[in-house]
């Protein structure tokens, strides 16, 4: 009995210290989206003035289906129509929302495990902004997922290049990663090459 409640004053300090980390990351991650700049315009139809330049930035993540934590909020976003992509481009932050769809894949690839595995709803980011060249640090956040990763880009003038955002999932000793455990990290790609962090 003593061990049980000395393992209860022991984890529950942990337990507290980890939401107040997170509570913290997410004000981080509030806080670069609303930075105010005007360093990028979104494009739509229009082509972009001389001078400028183009960057299409695509991001995905896959959660659960709503519900599917028996203890989390019914204020979260997983599983929810649509999901919040944090992005903060030269000191300018933007919110952009992806559109949830129904996803299901097979648990095993060529024998493998997929990460993308199982039910759930899968979120695609696809925007266009342009502007000029120079060296950007470009950062990205998830106010759900209490995580945030950021990364400097050189932009040539008068190119278009795709910057993509493939997601990391946490992993677990049995069934290795999946997106049921929620986002480790992202592979960030520049025209089709992995950009190595230093």
């Amino acid at each position: 009995m003593k061990q049980i409640v000395l393992s209860a004053f022991v984890i529950l300090p942990l337990l507290l210290g980890g939401c107040a980390a997170s509570t913290s990351v997410k004000e981080q991650i509030r806080n670069k989206s609303v930075e105010q700049g005007n360093v990028f315009r979104e494009l739509t139809d229009r082509a972009p003035m001389q001078g400028f330049s183009v960057l299409i930035i695509w991001a995905t993540i896959k959660t659960p289906k709503e519900g599917f934590y028996p203890l989390e909020s019914k204020a979260a976003l997983h599983g929810k129509p649509k999901y919040p992509f944090v992005f903060n481009i030269g000191g300018q932050g933007v919110i952009w929302l992806a559109k949830g769809t129904h996803d299901t894949q097979k648990e095993l690839v060529d024998g493998k495990k997929n990460p993308e595995g199982g039910e759930g709803v899968k979120y695609i980011l696809d925007k266009k902004v342009t502007l000029r060249p120079g060296t950007y640090k470009i950062y990205l956040g998830l106010t759900e997922e209490a995580f945030q990763k950021e990364i400097e880009l050189n932009i040539t003038e008068g190119k278009r290049s795709i910057l993509e955002f493939k997601p990391v999932y946490r992993r677990d000793r049995i069934s290795g990663c999946s997106f049921y455990m929620g986002i480790s990290d992202f592979d960030v790609y520049l025209d089709g090459k992995e950009i190595h962090l230093p």
